[in-house]
């Protein structure tokens, strides 16, 4: 039986006189690809980020494998750990080789080896084409791919879930293409993934379900053919009509 790894119950998120969240409740469940989609402007990233606390909810619970998050809990560093999280911008260290920004913070947090994280490190930079670049400067590297190393720096945490805010949208148009399919790769592989994407086809293809949001709530969701092929809400439909 599958479990439910996130529970979002009735989640805001205020910036001043600004709602941006207007009370987001859904689960999210081991092994699950909930792709996020819906205009600019709807609170996709800022749920995102509220989901392990990077912003802190105005009100409403969230539980991670059945921990309630809480931003003054000292653990907190600890379960945020078990959140990979890539974002639109790579993120990563450039004084560091490719391999030391991957090596870091397990040896420094988790105080894995360096022999053993080493070993687990190139094994990562295999999986998504970058083994040759391993000593190499970030600086050397494309757009495309940082955003492997970026994905990779959070897979040697053995993450629980790996949280995707927009992986692409910073990429020339060539590059997008390697980086989903190491995405696509993950999923396949069993991992829980929450994405936050433009990429309908992608979203189509990869996700158990979809999210559409639209001022600050979901609006709809449900599984691809649901929310692509027959949407229920005007909004999904004039969003969809703009972008498909």
């Amino acid at each position: 039986m599958t479990k439910n790894l996130l529970e979002i119950k009735d989640l805001h998120k205020s910036f001043g006189s600004l709602s941006v969240l207007k009370g987001i409740s859904t689960t999210i469940q081991e092994g699950e690809v909930v792709s996020i989609i819906g205009p600019s402007g709807s609170g996709k990233s800022t749920f995102l980020r509220c989901l392990n606390l990077l912003e802190t909810p105005t009100s409403g619970t969230i539980v991670f494998d059945g921990k309630t998050l809480d931003p003054k809990d000292k653990s907190l560093n600890n379960l945020r750990q078990e959140m990979g999280m890539v974002f639109q911008h790579f993120n990563i260290f450039p004084h560091l080789s490719v391999i030391e920004n991957i090596t870091i913070t397990p040896i420094l947090e988790k105080k894995v080896s360096k022999e053993v994280i080493n070993q687990e490190a190139m094994k990562l930079l295999e999986m998504v084409g970058l083994q040759a670049k391993a000593e190499e400067s970030p600086k050397k590297l494309s757009g495309g791919q940082k955003q492997r190393l970026a994905i990779v720096r959070a897979l040697a945490m053995n993450p629980k879930v790996m949280l995707f805010d927009e992986p692409t949208s910073a990429l020339d148009p060539e590059m997008v293409k390697d980086v989903l399919d190491v995405i696509q790769n993950l999923a396949q592989s069993g991992m829980t993934i929450v994405i936050v994407t433009h990429e309908m086809n992608f979203a189509k293809k990869i996700s158990d379900r979809i999210l559409f949001m639209d001022e600050g709530i979901i609006a709809e969701e449900g599984t691809p053919e649901q929310i692509f092929d027959n949407p229920q809400n005007k909004r999904t439909q004039e969003f969809l009509s703009k972008v498909l």
